[in-house]
C-alpha cells in the first residue's frame, strides 16, 4: 500500500469474505452495490495492475475499463501466479466469472455515450469478475477485482450516476483511435452531478484535472513511479476537502 494511504486501511468487508466460488460463478450482479462504493475506478487501465498495489487495503474492490486489451490476455494476467511486482502477489484466485456487461452500462445519461464507440473497438463487449485472498499465515484478506472491455466514460456514468467512486486513476495516453480526446474533460462534466468527489485520486501526465490537483496539493501529496506505464504519478488523498465546494469551483473553471 501506498504510504499516503496507510491511515486508510481496513479489514476486507465481511460481504466478500464470505463469497464462495460458487456465489462468485452468480455473476456480480448481487453485490454490485457492494463493489462500486468500495470502488477504485481505471479508465483505459490496460493490464496496469500497480494502483491494485498501491490501493490494497484501503479499498477492496476494483473497476477496470479498457476496451482495446484482449480478453485472452486479460484472462491470462488474472489467471498466473505473481510473487512480485504488482498487487496481485501474494493472492490466489477465489474464483472468476465471465459475463456480458451489455445491460450493466445500458442506463447511461446519454451525454456520455458515444456513438463512435462501436466503430472504435467496443463491438463485442466482455467483462471478468475476479476475487482474490491473500496467501500465508495471518488474517486471510480478499479484493475484487472487475474488468470491463467496455467504453471507460460510459461505464463510469453508468456505475456512478450520483457518488463519486472512492477512488479514481486518470491516466491519459494519448488516445490514438479513441472515442474521447481525454478522460479528465467528460469525467469533470460527470462530476456535476455527483456528492462528494474521489477520495483517493491518481493522476498521471497530461490530466487536465488542474483544479483539483491544486486543492490536493494544498493538502499534501506523495509521488510514486511504481507504474507499469513507466510514468510517475501522484497519489492523493482529498478526504479532507470540502467537496462540495471543490467540485463546484473545479466546474466553474473546466
Amino acid at each position: 500500500m501506498h504510504p499516503t494511504l496507510k491511515h486508510l486501511a481496513h479489514a476486507t468487508p465481511a460481504w466478500l469474505t464470505t463469497l464462495h466460488p460458487t456465489d462468485i460463478e452468480q455473476g456480480p450482479g448481487p453485490w454490485m452495490k457492494h463493489l462500486v462504493e468500495d470502488a477504485l475506478v481505471y479508465p483505459g487501465s490496460g493490464l496496469d495492475g500497480s494502483p491494485v498495489r498501491q490501493c490494497n487495503g484501503a479499498l477492496h474492490s476494483f473497476i477496470y475499463l479498457d476496451y482495446g486489451t484482449p480478453k485472452t490476455e486479460v484472462l491470462a494476467a488474472l489467471t498466473k501466479q505473481r510473487k512480485t511486482g504488482t498487487g496481485f502477489a501474494h493472492h490466489h484466485l477465489i474464483g472468476l466469472v465471465e459475463f456480458d456487461p451489455t445491460n450493466l452500462i445500458a442506463k447511461a445519461d446519454p451525454r456520455f455515450i458515444n456513438r463512435k464507440s462501436k466503430e472504435n473497438g467496443a463491438k463485442s463487449p466482455f467483462a471478468i469478475w475476479a476475487v482474490y485472498e491473500t496467501i500465508g499465515s495471518g488474517p486471510a484478506e480478499r479484493f475484487s477485482f472487475l474488468f470491463l472491455s467496455t467504453e471507460a466514460i460510459q461505464s463510469i456514468e453508468a456505475l456512478f450516476p450520483a457518488s463519486a467512486p472512492r477512488g479514481l486513476v486518470v491516466q491519459e495516453h494519448g488516445f490514438s483511435g479513441n472515442v474521447w480526446p481525454n478522460f479528465s474533460e467528460p469525467i469533470l462534466r460527470m462530476s456535476e452531478k455527483w456528492h462528494g468527489h474521489p477520495e483517493i485520486l491518481i493522476l498521471g501526465p497530461n490530466h487536465r484535472l488542474d483544479e483539483w490537483h491544486r486543492k490536493a496539493l494544498s493538502k499534501g501529496t506523495d509521488a510514486t513511479t511504481e507504474s507499469m506505464h513507466r510514468d510517475t504519478r501522484e497519489v492523493l488523498w482529498l478526504n479532507n476537502l470540502d467537496s462540495t465546494a471543490f467540485l463546484r469551483e473545479d466546474l466553474a473553471h473546466a
